[in-house]
């Protein structure tokens, strides 16, 4: 826990270094600014291994930092650019998002939760932390595919704790590549794998995992057979869902797709009990 707390209060302070070292940006990367935008971040790695140094541009809205709540964009998209070299020495733009980078209001009372970005060749991290009483933390690490020429969501880490009680509150969370599928940058949604179905536990018991990996160890939380849950997002191995007894007390967590059966949705109009 004191390391996790650590690399958040590192987070911060690395945030206020690169915002003081972007007050200007490389000539080169000035037509890439999209028209009515400014430039919030960028950082220069080989980000596709030919060894020749290329961009990752985030921009926001001309005039977010001074925005209110009653302005229409204040939550606007914050596009991130990547932009590599070619072999001629200029620069073109290969991939964007408009989902990746969360946007100034979305970290609640904890201000804007960008925490900025981190690289290493051929592979870049984007940090976001927010909350209330409730924290949390979201790191994205998207790496080259060399075969596939593109960048593809490599690692999602997410924390959660209570800022009360961070030692017995913290649950960690990883999702790797081979379980989530291809993602690639351009395609990427923070609902990726969304998935609302139902399902049927179809064995005598099975047990609630803390990620989605046949590697790891189930918690001591199960299911028995015909308990039904709701996915929230589906994996190759395992789905994310939500379970309420009927105490009313709702558990989440990954659970065994082989340990469930998909039930068909239900006639228009009608809800899944």
């Amino acid at each position: 826990m004191k390391k996790f707390l650590s690399t958040i209060i590192c987070g911060f302070v690395l945030a206020g270094i690169i915002s003081a070292q972007n007050s200007g940006i490389p000539v080169e990367l000035k037509p890439f600014v999209l028209k009515g935008y400014s430039v919030m971040d960028f950082v220069k790695e080989d980000l596709n291994g030919d060894k020749l140094k290329d961009y990752i541009l985030v921009l926001k809205t001309s005039g977010e930092d001074t925005m209110t709540f009653d302005n229409p964009d204040w939550d606007a998209a914050r596009p991130l650019l990547l932009i590599t070299r070619q072999t001629n020495g200029k620069l073109k733009k290969i991939a964007n998002s408009n989902s990746l980078v969360l946007c100034k209001n979305c970290g609640g009372i904890m201000g804007d939760p960008y925490q900025g970005i981190t690289t290493k060749p051929g592979e870049f991290t984007i940090s976001f932390y927010g909350g209330s009483s409730w924290r949390w933390s979201e790191n994205y690490t998207f790496r080259f595919d060399k075969l596939k020429k593109d960048w593809f969501l490599e690692k999602h880490f997410s924390a959660s704790f209570h800022s009360g009680e961070p030692e017995t509150t913290t649950v960690n969370t990883t999702i790797l590549r081979n379980e989530a599928g291809d993602i690639s940058l351009n395609m990427f949604s923070p609902d990726y794998n969304r998935d609302t179905s139902y399902w049927l536990v179809n064995s005598a018991r099975t047990y609630f995992y803390d990620n989605p990996d046949l590697r790891s160890k189930p918690g001591k939380s199960y299911l028995i057979n015909k308990n039904m849950v709701k996915s929230i997002k589906r994996f190759k191995n395992f789905i994310e869902c939500s379970y309420s007894n009927e105490k009313e007390e709702t558990t989440y967590g990954f659970i065994l797709i082989k340990d469930l059966l998909n039930l068909p949705p239900p006639p228009f109009g009608q809800k899944q009990n």
